[in-house]
């Protein structure tokens, strides 16, 4: 589960000795950049034991204000994040999160600086968390903004801090582990790969399911929370009985969820969708025009109306938009899944079927728990067309049996238990 980059480190550590602080974080950025998303790393790795060595003697050096290291009165919480994006599961927590915690400060680190090219792309967060105060650092260099994101703490005192960066992102740290006092965890990212911070010492640990809080209390050796992806409640959905072939499948997510080509392509996965049924095939959230013209040419190459393919774009609530849609079963993204977004399908009471190839091979992939019914578990399109014939029957139970594990895991009370132990 450890990721072990010999020259990269080595050549950390060079910089290190020569107190070249903005070059060692941008190394740190950069091993991780060129790693985490790699299929040799990815979902068989998790942590960077050497990077986060170095990344607590960089803030070993952050100079200290007497003050941050006294006794002070500690209060509110400071989540950390690197930048947040309209549509993603991961965006959604860091929001769930301020609307739930003590005296919210939402610091951005804008480590790529997307803020800094186009301000308005803060605009949507201070409209979607009127409750925080939001702060993007504004220094031009790695290392200034771990200096300020440290003054920032040093005035705020947060009695809690979260840390919601990306997996790349040493800043947050670097810029707050020096600061005494204040109770501090990771929130693992929602795709749970590999990622700085998880062996930092003193740093909590919390996870989003039940078999990845698992990995990683067994690889860490320390107590590890799942915090449920919670979703707020708008209500079930009530379904009629479907008649013959009059049904129709939903999915969503954006482009890093789907395949363009191969044995899951998006356009076969319609394919197979549309053959099954005599309903729509719905895709909610961003797809480039070419995708869909690829895919209404695909549909109509094998005889079927390219117009039963319809796309809706990006919307403000994935539950109010299912609420409203003339769809019976909800389609999990692949071949990457969205575990966030089958919670809500399942709240609003979608039976969800879930993409599962190759699942037993690679732990951190493995989370049938997010999901009501193992039998909705797909594995490549030779077997989804049986998964389809069957559904109709089924539909009645599998919704009653969607909603009925939100209830169980995934209301606001869940989700709260868990931030309440987070904050001590």
């Amino acid at each position: 589960m450890f990721v072990q980059l010999p020259q990269a480190q080595a050549q950390i550590d060079s910089l290190l000795a020569e107190q070249r602080w903005n070059d060692a974080l941008a190394n740190l950025v950069v091993g991780v950049h060129n790693t985490h998303r790699d299929p040799a790393w990815q979902h068989g790795h998790l942590h960077y034991p050497a990077f986060d060595r170095h990344i607590e003697q960089l803030a070993q050096v952050v100079p200290q204000d007497e003050t941050s290291r006294s006794a002070r009165a500690l209060h509110g919480t400071l989540i950390v994040a690197t930048e947040l994006y309209p549509v993603g599961g991961h965006s959604r927590v860091v929001a769930d999160l301020l609307r739930e915690v003590e005296q919210p400060t939402l610091v951005l680190t804008d480590l790529f600086g997307n803020y800094r090219k186009v301000p308005d792309h803060l605009n949507w967060v201070l409209q979607e968390n009127p409750r925080a105060t939001v702060l993007v650092l504004r220094q031009s260099t790695l290392w200034l903004k771990c200096l300020e994101l440290q003054r920032l703490a040093q005035r705020l005192a947060p009695r809690n801090i979260l840390y919601l960066q990306h997996h790349q992102d040493p800043l947050a740290f670097v810029g707050t582990l020096g600061h005494a006092g204040s109770r501090k965890t990771l929130v693992h990212h929602c795709d749970h790969n590999p990622s700085l911070g998880g062996t930092l010492a003193g740093v909590g640990h919390v996870d989003f399911t039940r078999e990845l809080a698992e990995v990683c209390e067994r690889t860490l050796q320390r107590p590890t929370l799942v915090m449920p992806l919670h979703v707020p409640d708008a209500g079930v959905r009530r379904f009629a009985a479907i008649q013959g072939r009059e049904w129709s499948v939903v999915t969503s997510g954006s482009h890093i969820k789907f395949a363009r080509a191969g044995k899951v392509a998006l356009q076969a996965i319609a394919c197979t969708v549309l053959k099954a049924c005599d309903g729509r095939f719905t895709h909610i959230g961003p797809l480039a025009e070419d995708w869909q013209v690829e895919i209404r040419a695909h549909l109509a190459a094998q005889g079927l109306d390219p117009a039963r393919f319809v796309t809706l774009g990006p919307v403000p609530s994935l539950w109010q938009t299912l609420a409203g849609l003339d769809a019976h079963l909800y389609l999990g993204s692949a071949p990457a899944g969205g575990g966030r977004a089958a919670i809500e399908a399942q709240g609003c009471g979608f039976p969800v079927a879930f993409y599962r190839s190759d699942i037993e091979a690679s732990t951190t992939l493995k989370v049938d728990s997010v999901y009501a019914s193992a039998t909705l578990g797909w594995a490549g399109l030779d077997d989804l067309p049986q998964l389809l014939a069957d559904f109709p029957g089924r539909q009645g139970a599998l919704s009653a049996t969607a909603r009925a594990l939100y209830d169980a895991h995934y209301g606001r009370q869940a989700f709260l238990d868990v931030v309440r132990q987070i904050a001590g």
